[in-house]
């Protein structure tokens, strides 16, 4: 069945960026596996209902981006496999969080210190006196997975300056001794990205990136590490445990109650 292509017009993007973006979910989907050859050009154009000269702008896109490989006499070909992209699991509590960052490279950005008060978008905590602020960017084999924005409380910034720049903080933090992260808060907002964060991240402009910002109180309320996130929305995955904190044997019990 083809797509309504009035549903491209209510859209700005150009046309073979959208259709490169649905063969991209087909191929994150595996619904076009690894190694397989995808669709022909009027097989495309008619689930498309598109022009070929679209048809062939988005799969220059994706050749690109070494997604598609095509060779001539042959078809194109899925060059990439997506389907485990989303290797980030956003983390749901502390304990997560440190096991989630380990082994990451770090690159550290360039900013202007004076231009560093921290001023949180995530209403949670006292802010202290002083903070060091980092710009970095952070890899997963080779590839840039989130631009942060890093605040660390002064006071124990300073007690392992070179730990703090070059290792993931959160494990930093957490053997830090004499620190107790006694709460902890973070929120997740779906936005698009702009073009100093597509450049970092190595995405385009105005594709879509999950906005992180997280918070971690001392037992005095006071914020000791926060930190403004930005990931590719396609590296990320949520899985939520619904039923955490509930007293399953409890809850069992009621329901068997209510069956017997």
């Amino acid at each position: 069945m083809s797509i309504e292509t009035n549903v491209f017009h209510k859209s700005r993007m150009p046309l073979y960026i959208q259709v490169a973006k649905l063969m991209r979910q087909k191929i994150e989907s595996q619904e076009w596996p690894y190694g397989a050859q995808i669709p022909t050009l009027e097989k495309l154009a008619e689930e498309y209902d598109v022009s070929r000269i679209t048809l062939r702008a988005a799969l220059t896109q994706l050749e690109d981006e070494g997604i598609v490989r095509r060779t001539r006499g042959l078809g194109t070909f899925v060059a990439k496999d997506l389907s485990a992209q989303r290797w980030f699991k956003l983390p749901n509590n502390f304990d997560e969080l440190v096991d989630r960052v380990g082994n990451l490279k770090i690159r550290l950005l360039s900013i202007q210190h004076e231009k560093s008060k921290l001023v949180p978008a995530l209403k949670f905590g006292k802010v202290g006196p002083d903070y060091e602020h980092m710009r970095r960017v952070h890899y997963y084999k080779d590839e840039p997975y989130c631009l942060i924005d890093l605040y660390i409380a002064k006071d124990i910034f300073d007690t392992d300056p070179e730990g703090f720049r070059l290792k993931p903080a959160i494990q930093q933090l957490a053997s830090t001794p004499n620190i107790h992260v006694a709460n902890g808060r973070q929120i997740m907002r779906i936005t698009v990205c702009d073009e100093e964060t597509a450049t970092h991240l190595n995405i385009g402009i105005g594709d879509p990136i999950a906005d992180v910002c997280r918070s971690l109180l001392d037992e005095q309320e006071r914020i000791i590490y926060y930190a403004h996130i930005q990931y590719p929305a396609q590296m990320i995955l949520i899985d939520v445990d619904l039923m955490q904190g509930v007293n399953r044997k409890a809850r069992n019990k009621e329901s068997a109650k209510k069956t017997a």
